[in-house]
């Protein structure tokens, strides 16, 4: 090959292609580690969100989630009025699959998609029926007859038979008096009415007739959803109804076929029916098509018709209430995602633009030769775009790869593609806007002045947008509940932009405490210390990109690390405020004298506070009010089980009032609209209270929408309301077992007690997949800051290496020691890092108050307000810590490299050049 052809520009830019093998083969490597980075963070987030949703509605079980409807045939007991639409019991059992199948599709697509199949049962009203032998006088046996076509699909036969089917026995087809039916019941509820297999009971309604419990059933676990929409069918029930007896329950099921034949005999049935919905049918991205096809389905009942007669089948569900609790839950977490996400991200593009400085400064003679010999600018940026493409295009391609195997089950898939692609042109698109004017006789190096010109202008950019995001968030507040599940951009973006006002003011603010360290070390005897400072300050201008990868490496692991700490103390304070204390137990009735003052004087109780049950209470706030479950409580008892319970959510300190002629009260279930702060209690003298409301029920004791819970120590003896003790609240002593108390007060409390557990009550919040899947992120996001930090001082260093490696040849060849070049070497990168660390930890400490605060955490935590932000000194000494160890790791492998080199080599190398 000719010289003239070796020296052709062709040839020229081959041979650099060639020479910069190394640093493209390291820019390739940077685009693999970010591309799977940014394209698995969305995949994975969006699988977290679809878990989480998956978990919430299978978490409401059937009778919340199910799209319920009822037709009610004949006279109910409960009324003396028929019931609107009300058919024949026979032609509403046989066209109800029919009217369930038009109902189903007649929903719009989203909805249908996510139901199943309709089922129903038929049940007779409340039948009177006879004991067992020996039963007392005043208890009632009362039994619910039902019908259910699946039945022997849904339950497993534990003994005798499946009932028979009903002969007819008149013209009508109608049992005649007297008729015995078969019927099968639940095990348990059989045991608990004393119904032996074979025994016949008479039973009463329009008429009276036998029942024999032919065999006894227990649910299916994979049956259907008809034992989860209501308990009594494999429980039976109990009531104790004091002076006026027992009360005894339980659900009979007769032959299905036999049904229209078996209806007539009593005063009143219903058919419940109900469309099954699928947790596994739901996800994120069809969620609010869902919601507004079921808000449509609920408004506009389907119409059906039995036996010509029209009625609207009107459908109720908790589904939506679901739904909405779920995004409010989901959403302060997707934010989340995305500003942990910033972190990495940000740092990954400072890493970018490092690899590609890498580049251009490996390639810059070459560059300049072509540009003398004649090659155009914008054929010198096309061939630098093509050099890089050839390498970031495939390592993007396998980083897409990769994160798309690490993320298995997510349809997530355009974000993805979007950020690989995003990922595969930076590299090119940088090399080209950084590589300068590249016209003849410009050394790469006359950009300088114009951006030393216009630097300041940027600068003062980047402060006025950090400064304008805060004020913005702090002015806009709290987000709206029903935001829905899009991410903020302002609080996604806010702290990069916080991390690159920190960089600037660092990289302003830094050389003037370090050029008076410089002064003050030139007059000492050694030089090393005088020589690394001078060096600093010298090299500061060439800092920002390694800077702004601490700053906000380090700000995003410690608020990442805040982010846990508020996350777990959240969940504990939240725990405690929906049970109410440590531990609660309420009885099923109320607690004997003796029961109190076990629960109270039980080992491992460090204080106790006595609920008291006062029945209903009237109370009246202006158009608001009505009967109200009452409850009387001690607020200083209280105040010393509710210590770590947030003030806000404390039932004792909002009670105690300024005005001695007022009795504190909490009340919940008023209409949120419309604000109350004093109320009237109706006892046998009305009573003035002064009112805080509640949002949330402050316990698990609270079982009713609409409750007071008053003052005891404030009531006015003329009311004459008192009550009786129904729940225990305990404050467990430092040191003392929760399993042991637990089990030694339900001990004392007796069967039928429920017992509150805030221990438990964590593990429960913490089996959701978001907060597990949260803490993954922000560990991920501290690992992969750290990892793309330790890339970016790693590629800070190697672009300094020719000139390193020269420094530490020069001092070895004079007389410096190891120990001394190895202080040199400290100094290049020591105090941009000492200052970017601190910046990243100063920023970090202030995003939690500026990024928190906008966010309503209390649907994520669980509780119920938004929880305390949490600064644990010992998670931010850990990050800074980590990043400080990296930095000492970097540093050690820079100078093991420079270190490898002969001195005599480098020194004729550099004189040759």
């Amino acid at each position: 090959m000719s010289r003239r052809s070796l020296l052709s520009a062709p040839a020229l830019a081959a041979r650099a292609f060639a020479a910069s093998r190394g640093g493209l083969a390291l820019l390739g490597v940077v685009v693999l580690i970010a591309t799977t980075a940014v394209s698995a963070w969305p995949r994975f987030a969006d699988g977290l969100l679809g878990d989480e949703l998956h978990y919430r509605v299978e978490e409401a079980t059937p009778a919340n989630r199910d799209l319920l409807t009822s037709v009610v045939t004949g006279m109910s007991s409960m009324s003396a009025t028929p019931s609107t639409g009300a058919a024949d019991p026979a032609a509403v059992w046989n066209g109800m699959p029919a009217a369930l199948a038009a109902a189903r599709s007649g929903m719009l697509p989203a909805l249908s998609a996510v139901t199943l199949p309709g089922d129903f049962a038929a049940r007779s009203d409340d039948v009177a029926t006879e004991g067992p032998a020996g039963a007392a006088g005043n208890t009632q046996y009362v039994t619910d007859v039902e019908a259910y076509q699946r039945l022997r699909e849904s339950a497993t036969l534990d003994a005798g038979t499946w009932p028979a089917a009903l002969p007819s026995t008149t013209a009508s087809g109608t049992p005649a008096e007297g008729t015995t039916i078969d019927v099968v019941m639940a095990t348990e509820a059989a045991t608990l009415l004393g119904w032996k297999v074979g025994e016949t009971r008479t039973a009463f309604s329009t008429g009276s007739f036998r029942l024999r419990l032919s065999g006894t059933v227990h649910p299916r676990a994979s049956g259907s959803d008809l034992w989860a929409l209501g308990t009594l069918r494999a429980h039976g029930s109990y009531a104790d109804l004091g002076d006026a007896g027992k009360l005894y329950r339980a659900v009979a099921w007769v032959d299905p076929d036999s049904w229209t034949r078996i209806a007539p005999l009593f005063t009143a049935t219903s058919t419940q029916a109900w469309l099954p919905v699928s947790p596994a049918a739901f996800s994120v991205d069809r969620l609010d098509a869902v919601r507004s096809s079921l808000a449509r389905f609920l408004s506009s009942p389907p119409p059906a018709t039995f036996d010509g007669t029209p009625t609207a089948l009107r459908f109720s569900t908790s589904l939506d209430r679901t739904l909405d609790d779920y995004v409010t839950r989901a959403q302060p977490a997707n934010t989340l995602f995305a500003i942990l996400a910033a972190g990495p991200i940000g740092v990954a593009f400072a890493v970018l633009v490092l690899g590609v400085r890498l580049l251009l400064g490996r390639r810059r003679e070459t560059l300049a030769l072509l540009a003398a010999r004649g090659a155009s600018p914008a054929r010198l940026r096309l061939g630098l775009a093509v050099d890089t493409a050839v390498v970031s295009v495939p390592a993007a391609a396998l980083g897409l790869t990769a994160a798309l195997l690490l993320t298995p089950g997510v349809d997530t898939i355009a974000l993805p593609v979007a950020l690989a692609v995003l990922c595969a042109l930076a590299p090119p698109a940088l090399c080209a806007v950084a590589a300068g004017r590249l016209g003849p006789g410009d050394d790469l190096r006359s950009e300088h002045a114009v951006r030393r010109r216009w630097g300041w202008v940027l600068e003062v950019l980047v402060v006025g947008l950090a400064a304008l995001g805060v004020a913005a968030l702090f002015q806009r507040g709290l987000a709206p509940r029903d935001a829905g599940l899009g991410v903020d951009p302002l609080l996604a973006v806010t702290p990069v932009l916080i991390a690159l006002a920190a960089c600037v003011i660092v990289l302003r603010v830094y050389p003037l405490p370090l050029a008076w360290l410089a002064r003050s070390l030139r007059r000492r005897r050694g030089p090393v210390a005088y020589l690394g400072a001078a060096g600093a300050l010298r090299a500061r201008s060439g800092g920002l990109w390694p800077v702004f990868a601490v700053v906000l490496g380090v700000a995003i692991a410690v608020f990442s690390a805040s982010v846990l700490s508020t996350e777990r103390s959240g969940i504990e304070t939240g725990a405690l405020a929906r049970v109410g204390a440590d531990l609660s137990v309420t009885a099923p009735t109320t607690f004997s004298d003796a029961q109190v003052k076990g629960l109270r004087t039980a080992p491992g109780v460090a204080a106790s506070a006595v609920v008291e049950w006062a029945g209903g209470v009237r109370v009246q706030a202006g158009s608001q009010g009505g009967e109200l479950s009452g409850y009387l409580v001690d607020p200083v008892e209280l105040a010393r089980v509710q210590s770590g319970i947030p003030e806000s959510a404390r039932v004792s300190a909002a009670l105690p009032q300024k005005d001695s002629a007022r009795t504190g009260a909490v009340i919940g279930g008023f209409d949120p609209a419309i604000p109350v702060t004093s109320a009237i209690l109706y006892g046998r003298t009305a009573v003035h209270l002064g009112v805080t409301e509640f949002s949330f029920a402050p316990g698990i004791y609270i079982r009713d929408s609409q409750w007071a819970i008053i003052d005891r120590t404030a009531l006015p003896a003329s009311a004459e309301i008192t009550g009786a003790p129904q729940t225990v609240l305990v404050a467990l002593a430092p040191g003392a077992d929760p399993g042991t108390v637990h089990r030694e007060l339900a001990a004392i409390a007796g069967d039928g007690a429920t017992i509150g557990d805030a221990r438990l009550e964590q593990t429960a919040l913490r089996q959701a997949p978001l907060v597990a899947g949260l803490e993954t992120v922000a560990l991920l996001s501290i690992a992969l800051s750290a990892l793309m930090c330790v890339g970016a001082l790693l590629l800070a260093l190697v672009i300094g290496t020719a000139a390193r490696t020269r420094l530490v040849a020069t001092l070895r060849t004079i007389g410096y020691t190891s120990r001394q070049t190895a202080a040199l070497l400290g100094w290049e990168l020591g105090p941009l890092l000492i200052v970017g660390i601190v910046a990243g930890v100063l920023v970090g400490i202030a995003l939690p108050a500026i990024v928190l605060a906008p966010i309503d955490l209390s649907g994520f935590t669980g509780g119920p307000i938004a929880p305390e932000v949490v600064i644990d000194p010992g998670l931010i000494a850990l990050a800074a810590g980590g990043f400080a160890l990296s930095t000492v790791a970097v540093t050690l492998i820079a100078l093991a490299v420079a270190r490898r080199r002969s001195p005599a080599a480098v020194l004729r190398v550099g004189g040759e050049e």
